[in-house]
């Protein structure tokens, strides 16, 4: 008998522990996911530690934002769909990915502003510490993959499957801390702006390359870097999701398995 209740133990924790990383593997192909285009289109036109940064602190505060909200994330997805593709229809061909970004960010704050005012019962309250927590880890990360690819150079996707894991774990070490300290900065319903903002550009970027991709004259004067989003983004979002699901069966220590803020 007692024989028979070790061996479930392990066999649920083996569970849990493959459960772990298969849910920091979708989190990976996520930060993968937005930190291709930002890094490409960044690097198009900002200096390369500029681009490395922002891709960083974008696909790190993204990343957590979506994944601790997943009902504002579909939300905003949705009406900010709606909003960019209305605004493409109308404004013809060539357009550059700020005009997309700033439709998808300005109808993901309204829809955010929204819902931080109704739901009374959402993690959407820490919005303003996650975002914190993001942008700490995503500067550091910054400056390590900065130094990686000035001693050994390195392509995109190597970057996406090396910060994808660096990210989970140095982010889960500091955002209790900060859900602590900072969740109050914030009234709801700029809580819920912000989460809103930070989706609904990153929806608006996801669309303009889908746009460029699949139509001729969506984007003429940057079709080259679509063409390496649309090239580099499936491999990355593999090679992340990899890295991040071996991250997450290793970080299967006790304090790892608490709940998080």
């Amino acid at each position: 008998m007692q024989l028979h209740q070790e061996n479930e133990r392990r066999r649920r924790g083996w569970h849990e522990i493959i459960f772990r990383g298969v849910i920091w593997s979708f989190v990976g192909a996520l930060y993968a996911a937005v930190f291709i285009p930002v890094f490409e289109v960044g690097s198009s036109a900002l200096p390369l530690w500029v681009a490395l940064m922002l891709a960083s602190v974008v696909s790190t505060v993204g990343g957590a934002l979506v994944y601790s909200s997943a009902q504002l994330a579909f939300q905003v997805a949705v009406v900010s769909n709606v909003a960019v593709f209305g605004y493409t229809l109308a404004g013809g061909g060539g357009l550059s990915p700020l005009e997309p970004v700033v439709v998808g960010a300005g109808s993901g704050a309204l829809v955010g502003g929204l819902y931080g005012l109704i739901v009374k019962k959402s993690n959407i309250y820490r919005a303003d510490a996650r975002l914190i927590s993001g942008l700490v880890v995503g500067g550091a990360l910054s400056v390590i993959a900065m130094v990686w690819v000035l001693l050994f150079g390195g392509t995109t996707v190597f970057l996406a499957a090396l910060l994808a894991p660096l990210s989970g774990v140095f982010y889960e070490r500091i955002v209790n801390d900060f859900v602590q300290r900072f969740s109050d900065l914030l009234p709801p319903f700029a809580d819920g702006a912000v989460a809103g903002m930070v989706i609904g550009g990153l929806v608006g970027l996801g669309l303009w390359v889908m746009g460029g991709a699949v139509l001729d004259n969506a984007a003429l004067e940057w079709q080259s870097t679509i063409d390496r989003i649309a090239y580099f983004t499936p491999i990355a979002i593999a090679a992340a999701a990899l890295t991040t699901f071996i991250a997450g069966m290793i970080d299967v220590s006790p304090e790892a398995d608490r709940p998080r803020g």
